[in-house]
Formats: structure tokens, sequence, C-alpha cells
């Protein structure tokens, strides 16, 4: 008898640390958003469980979202249509464009019908939904549909109301002075062309030169592609909170968690002191005891991962840490865990959606993860760094005689002693969003 009141504790322990461990793992691979809604949700079903709200502190949170993943480096977009890094207005797109329309000659009917137009645009500006679709679900003609976005094309910012990137750039043309006549045609008839850079195509069938095409091809990529982009839109813009901070003092830098965003945990006393008496609910009241347990021991394990983690990541690249983005090094997740003697998968679940404040900026913790290439006297360099030197080798080049990626493979090899294939460095091109030799060529 005794031995199976073991046998039952021991299975109930192990199942209780299986439990436990799980929900450890759970809670490490949770970004912080997502722990901070599991804390709320588990506080909701749980009395005993408290939680102080944290006071995240905005000047963390560098800037919005997407201006927040570190840029990639090297990455241009001087050689494709670019857009203007216009300052935001404080208004919607919508909002500007309804001022706009109490000006306009169209009758009170017809401006009704342009606001709910306006509702169609996306967020570059442009309409692409078919008139005679707008037309059946407004219950009107096609006829006055055309009339209203005709219109609204004739609006501020220049481009607005197009239906596709064609239309948009050929909109803003038209506005300029003097009108560029051949720079209209070429967009209007053969937009492909233009696009894919069939400079002595093109030349041929205006009869003009490719310095004139060159100049022209100048003129376009200044446009602003995405003319509704420059407004907020509805959505008010999120921000990312660090989960790390790693400062610099004196002659060394400290690892710290930012507390702030989480919520803290506490045992709600009046329930706890409940536990004393000897009824049904102390039952219930251990369980939800145990459950807060559990939580907090998690919390303390996912705390003592990251900051465990984020050191040696620290120690692995202090040259990034003292220099800059351009001396990140090569490092794998398992040289992170053969280190801390952990799993791999558990620097996986702790890097993933983690974000930590540094000297350079706010950084997600898989940014400092990246595959080697050999280089000079047998060092290693990380494919971030190869494509820099791409970038780089591409920006000195003979903008009439640009390199293939052929000539930057042969650059590499022979001067940097990288090993590397030309499918990788028209890999790396791609990533830089950088156009091939042919699409590069300069004629003036």
């Amino acid at each position: 008898m005794k031995q199976s009141v073991g046998l039952y504790q021991e299975q109930s322990l192990r199942l209780a640390m299986t439990q436990e461990l799980k929900q450890a793992i759970t809670l490490l691979q949770y970004s912080t958003l997502e722990l901070v809604d599991f804390l709320k949700e588990q506080s909701l079903e749980n009395p005993l469980m408290d939680l102080k709200e944290p006071s995240i502190h905005r000047e963390l949170a560098s800037s919005r979202v997407q201006r927040l993943k570190p840029k990639k480096i090297g990455t241009t977009t001087t050689q494709t249509f670019s857009i203007e890094n216009f300052s935001k207005h404080g208004e919607t797109l919508h909002q500007y464009i309804d001022q706009q329309l109490l000006d306009t000659n169209m009758t009170t009917e017809e401006k009704q019908l342009a606001k709910r137009i306006i509702e169609h645009m996306d967020e570059n500006g442009y309409i692409q939904e078919e008139p005679v679709a707008i037309a059946e679900q407004l219950k009107t003609t096609t006829q006055t549909i055309t009339k209203i976005i005709t219109t609204i094309k004739q609006l501020e910012p220049a481009g607005i109301g197009a239906r596709n990137l064609q239309e948009c750039l050929l909109l803003q043309l038209k506005r300029k002075s003097p009108r560029n006549e051949l720079a209209e045609a070429i967009l209007e008839n053969d937009f492909t062309l233009f696009a894919e850079k069939a400079w002595k195509t093109l030349a041929k069938k205006y009869e003009i030169n490719l310095k004139e095409i060159q100049a022209i091809h100048d003129e376009i990529v200044k446009l602003n592609p995405r003319p509704g982009n420059r407004y907020e839109t509805v959505e008010k813009p999120k921000y990312i909170t660090p989960d790390l901070i790693v400062q610099r003092q004196q002659n060394h830098f400290i690892v710290s968690l930012n507390e702030e965003i989480i919520p803290q945990i506490k045992i709600n006393k009046q329930y706890e002191s409940a536990l004393k008496s000897k009824n049904e609910l102390e039952s219930y009241l251990q369980e939800k005891l145990q459950q807060c347990q559990w939580i907090v021991k998690s919390m303390e394990h996912r705390k003592h991962t990251l900051v465990k983690v984020m050191e040696e990541i620290l120690q692995a690249q202090q040259s990034f840490f003292l220099n800059g983005p351009s001396f990140l090094k090569p490092l794998t997740l398992k040289d992170i865990s053969t280190r801390l003697e952990i799993h791999e998968s558990t620097v996986s679940r702790a890097t993933k959606e983690k974000y930590v404040q540094t000297p350079y900026g706010l950084f997600e913790l898989k940014y400092f993860f990246s595959q080697g290439l050999s280089g000079k006297h047998d060092e290693e360099k990380s494919t971030k760094q190869v494509q820099q030197l791409v970038e780089e080798l591409i920006k000195k080049e003979d903008k009439q005689k640009p390199l293939s990626d052929q000539q930057l493979t042969n650059i590499l090899q022979k001067q940097y002693h990288i090993t590397i294939s030309r499918r990788t460095v028209a890999k790396y091109r791609d990533i830089l969003n950088i156009p091939g030799s042919s699409m590069r060529k300069r004629y003036d």
C-alpha cells in the first residue's frame, strides 16, 4: 500500500514538473505583447493572482514599428522608384481629400459619393477597384463614378486616384511645367519597356539617343509612386519597446532587463488567508496558488534566460557594440547554446520577437545571428559584411561599365579572399534591392 502511495506521489510530482517546464518554455518564446496578454488572461481566471500594470516609458520606443526594423546593411533605392521621405501631416489622406472636396464644383450629392469613393482608396492613394463595381455598391451609374474619380485625380497630392503605378506617374508628369511630352508618351505607351530599362529599344523607337532616355528616367524616378503614403493612416501607430537594454559604462557594457514593460505578479492576501480554513474552498485555492507559483517561477526563468543569452551575444559581438553594425560577426544559435550549455531551441525561443536597445538603436535579437563566409587571413565574415562589400563595390563602379555578378564574385575572391559563388552574389544583390548590371548602366 505504501508503495502505491509513493508511486502516486512520484507520478503527480513528475506531472507537475512536466506542466511547469512546458509553461516555462511557452513563456520564454512569448513576445512582450503575448506575455502581457497571457498574464492578464491568467489573472482573470485566478483569484489569487493580482497584476500591477507596467509603466511603459514611450521614449524607449525610438520609432514606429516599420522604422524599428534594422535597415539591411547597404540597402539602396537609388536605382528603383523610391518614396520621398515626406513628413507626416498629422491627418489622414481621406481627411485631406475631404477638405479639398469642399472647394470643387461638384454637387452636394456628388460630394457625398466622392467621400464614399475615397473609402476604396488604398494607403498609397490608388483606387484600383473598377468604376462599374463601385457604382454597383453605391447604387449609381458608372458614368457618375468615373466623373467623380476624374475630379479626385485633380486634387492634391498629385497622383492620387490613379488605378496603378503607370497612371500615378503620368498624373504627376502632366502637372509639371514645362510639360515633357516625350516622357509622357513613353510612360503612356511603353511603360513596360521603360520599367525594364530597355533603353536601346526605346531610343530606336522614339529616334532619340541614350542620354535623352537616361535624362527622362532621372526625371521620372524623382516622382512619388505612393502619393498617399505621406499621410497618417487611420490606424494609430504601434510601438516596440525593448525587452533588454545594453548600456555602456566607461570601459564595459551592462545588460539589463526592461522590467517596466511586464506586469508584476502579486499574491492576493485576502484569498491566501482563506487557505487556512478547512473546507472545499481550500482545495480550489491551493490549486490556484500552485498555478500562480508556477507562473512566477516561469517568469523568473524567462528573465534569467533572456539576460544570459543577451550577455553571451554581447560577448560574441563586442565589435558591433564598440564600433557599430558594420562590425557584426558571424554567429549562430548553436554558438550561444554551446557557451551556455543549453539546447539550441531554447536560444531560438529566447531570441524570437525579442528586442534590445543598444547605443546604435533598437534591434531584434535575431539580427545578431548570421552565417559566415571565409575571408582574408582565414577570418570569417558575416553575410551582412559581405553584403556591405557588394554594395560598396557597386557604389564605386564605373556607371557606364557596371560590374557584372561574375566580376563582383572575382573581386571578392581575389581581393578579399572570400569563398563565394556568383549565385550567392546575385542573391545578396537582390536582398539589397540593387538591379543587375544591365539595369544599372548609365549613358551620360
